[in-house]
């Protein structure tokens, strides 16, 4: 009988320990960040995404070509996503802090670190001027001559030969939220405008009802891109996105998005 007791104390404290390592290798594989290799289609990672940046991100309605674009790739490769919104500042601290298994809209002068992937979109920026003044703008140099409003941070984020131009410009200033560059051209209170011609374009819908926006424009192409990656703190989930975004570029579900969300503008 003493035998049986003991017997039976031996299997529950061995059940008990058994049980208690498999509650903490659990603990360990839940605090973890996912890897591409632990997904599932019933996972979902979270993204750090800029807040409402039309047509690029519309936060409201959880879509954008850029949101789309991520969306898809993913998809493609049995993955579902959650964007987080928030200021860039907060961005950069989440994905630091590794609340976020990746942060969008990167480039080299963001200063993430992580696995980059390939380059998911191009904004197109642009000088943007009233016709009517008929400004001639043909480099980043020419815009230190007038007074110019771009988009927070541009200083640090379109390269080292606009950034010198804001140093030598003593009427250069950057604003926030990005709508007030549509209302301080249109009130002629500033000469150039510095934002993507799509974003610029959509906003002006916003301020439409508050002022006139049937003025004639110049773009002025004097940039190119910039190109965005996405940053990742696991590689094999970064080479899963790059997969998944040739995936949607080779079956045309990429140029689909593009047609739809970019609308042609008025270039000169």
């Amino acid at each position: 009988m003493l035998g049986s007791q003991r017997h039976y104390f031996s299997l529950a404290l061995t059940s008990s320990v058994l049980l208690t390592c498999l509650a903490s290798m659990l603990q360990l594989v839940v605090s973890q960040p996912l890897s591409a290799t632990e997904l599932r289609v019933d996972k979902k990672i979270i993204i750090a995404s800029p807040t409402a940046r039309p047509p690029y991100i519309l936060q409201d309605e959880q879509s954008g070509i850029e949101l789309d674009i991520i969306r898809q790739a993913f998809a493609s490769e049995g993955i579902k996503v959650e964007f987080q919104f928030s200021s860039r500042n907060r961005q950069l601290l989440h994905f630091q802090q590794k609340k976020a298994d990746a942060i969008m809209t990167v480039n080299q002068h963001t200063g993430v670190g992580g696995f980059a992937s390939d380059n998911y979109i191009s904004y197109h920026n642009v000088a943007i001027s009233l016709a009517k003044n008929d400004l001639r703008i043909t480099s980043i140099d020419d815009l230190k001559h007038y007074s110019v409003v771009a988009f927070l941070n541009a200083q640090h984020v379109m390269g080292n030969t606009f950034n010198k131009m804001t140093q030598n410009n003593p009427s250069y200033l950057e604003v926030s939220p990005q709508e007030k560059q549509n209302k301080m051209l249109y009130k002629e209170r500033i000469d150039i405008v510095i934002a993507d011609r799509y974003v610029f374009q959509d906003l002006n819908r916003v301020i439409a009802k508050d002022i006139d926006v049937t003025a004639s424009l110049h773009y002025h192409m004097i940039f190119s891109g910039p190109d965005y990656y996405l940053s990742f703190h696991d590689e094999a989930l970064k080479n899963t996105f790059n997969r998944g975004l040739k995936t949607i570029r080779a079956s045309g579900e990429y140029k689909q998005l593009e047609q739809q969300y970019f609308v042609d503008v008025e270039t000169k």
